[in-house]
């Protein structure tokens, strides 16, 4: 696979495109205000943005953008959208053996949301390339952003139809705040840049048969709330991972990634957690270990936790405000499936991070403006 971009041309063109589409399209309408800001506390050297030493995010490495997964608009199968998803990799310039790491976002979410943030700090996918790791940026099928559509999918009796998260159902539901213009007093995402976020949000293909929860089209809300109800349940009660959020023609991507790079840590965030989990049960020789960030459909079953990557450690990772979005039952879910892993893979835990005093986290965490801390913290339970 030809690599003819460093990474530092990629950040630059990719930064060019996003301030033209948000001057062109993004600008408060005339009257509109914009959404009220609020100062941040000032970071504590516990809760440091972890920018100090980290490279600058125009650092040299490798760029490859293939697609993965079987083409699904040949007149084969009904659906509407192309399930080959765009994966972007990027690997460190020197040569290394650490596990891959594969970078899933949530439902509406692109990998925008890995590679940088809306002020303009290093995102995540650096962050892990410049620790030696290398990373691939997973766009799901669904987005417009990646495959392609089969536009006489749009018309018919069981018609596709194009969703979008809109600002007023993420704000409150991703934890920046109660509503609108009103942020927490403490939170850490960059709300000052936030239409950078807004102009990031992708269409994505729902209903004609295109897998998964499509949510409420007008705002993404089946999304947001606490979702655990979702996941296929075990007569004992227990929760099988997956759920309805975990598409077969997503997770047949995320596999034939996975075939491609023999074995990774899933990362995978939100919705993403559904089918990181499906796909962790189906390859479970693929996953060196799964990192769930605020995921749905996290598995309280023990035969599926067991099932999920054999003995690959988990670690699930939660913000602030959980329970005014709404969604305690999600973390719940992710204690017990850190519990239940921890048999196999004592390592495996939650990291929970206003109880280890970082509060003000919202569910966007890889953007807040300590996500170097935080993705520090990430690497070292992988080494350890």
């Amino acid at each position: 696979m030809p690599l003819d971009l460093s990474r530092k041309q990629f950040l630059r063109a990719s930064g060019t495109a996003l301030a033209v589409a948000v001057a062109g399209c993004n600008s408060p309408s005339e009257g509109q205000s914009s959404p009220s800001t609020t100062e941040r506390p000032a970071s504590t050297p516990d809760e440091s943005s972890g920018d100090e030493g980290a490279s600058d995010p125009a650092t040299d490495a490798d760029l490859g953008v293939f697609y993965a997964g079987p083409d699904s608009t040949d007149g084969t199968t009904d659906s509407p959208i192309d399930g080959r998803a765009k994966v972007t990799a990027l690997r460190p310039s020197d040569d290394t053996e650490k596990s891959p790491i594969v970078l899933v976002p949530g439902l509406g979410l692109s990998p925008y949301i890995y590679l940088t943030t809306p002020d303009g700090r290093p995102g995540w996918a650096t962050r892990f390339v410049d620790a030696g790791y290398p990373v691939y940026l997973f766009d799901p099928p669904r987005n417009v952003t990646s495959g392609g559509l089969d536009t006489a999918a749009f018309g018919g009796e069981d018609p596709a139809s194009l969703s979008r998260w809109s600002l007023d159902r993420a704000w409150p539901t991703w934890g920046f705040g109660p509503e609108v213009g009103e942020p927490y007093p403490n939170v850490r995402y960059p709300i000052e840049q936030i239409d950078q976020l807004v102009a990031s949000f992708p269409a994505y293909v729902s209903g004609g048969g295109a897998g998964g929860s499509g949510g409420d089209r007008a705002t993404g809300q089946r999304s947001g709330g606490d979702g655990q109800q979702r996941g296929g349940r075990q007569a004992g009660g227990g929760q099988r991972g997956g759920g309805r959020f975990a598409s077969a023609r997503e997770t047949a991507a995320l596999e034939a990634l996975l075939d491609r790079v023999e074995s990774a840590t899933l990362l995978v965030h939100s919705a993403g957690g559904a089918t990181g989990f499906a796909v962790a049960q189906s390859v479970p020789d693929r996953v060196d270990a799964i990192v769930a960030v605020e995921p749905v459909g996290a598995p309280t079953d023990a035969g599926t936790v067991a099932e999920m990557g054999g003995d690959a450690p988990f670690l699930g990772v939660y913000g602030d405000y959980v329970a005014e979005r709404g969604q305690t039952g999600r973390k719940e879910a992710s204690q017990t499936t850190a519990d239940l892993a921890s048999e196999a893979a004592p390592k495996s835990t939650l990291l929970d991070l206003p109880a280890e005093g970082l509060t003000g986290n919202t569910h966007l965490l890889m953007q807040d403006d300590n996500n170097g801390a935080i993705a520090a913290r990430v690497r070292s339970w992988l080494a350890q």
